[in-house]
């Protein structure tokens, strides 16, 4: 199987993992690295990472929102 250069398959599933790869994924991508469609695992990373960014995107809207509020009700208290 071609790893796209990791040495084993146990240091690509740890990455993955550490990632935030669900098990779904981490089989789809070693599926398709097994098959020899490097192109489709790439895709199905890629998608992990919009939607790990896409959290982190809706977090910082909770945040500003909540500074916002913080911000107002110091005003009111001083």
């Amino acid at each position: 199987m071609m790893l796209c250069g990791y040495q084993s398959e146990e240091e690509l599933i740890k990455n993955l993992v550490d990632a935030g790869c669900e098990k779904d994924v981490v089989d789809s991508v070693l599926g398709c690295l097994a098959q020899g469609q490097k192109q489709k695992g790439l895709l199905l990373l890629q998608k992990q990472r919009d939607t790990l960014l896409d959290e982190i995107h809706k977090e910082q809207s909770c945040i500003g929102y909540l500074d916002d509020v913080l911000n107002e009700m110091r005003k009111e208290c001083t």
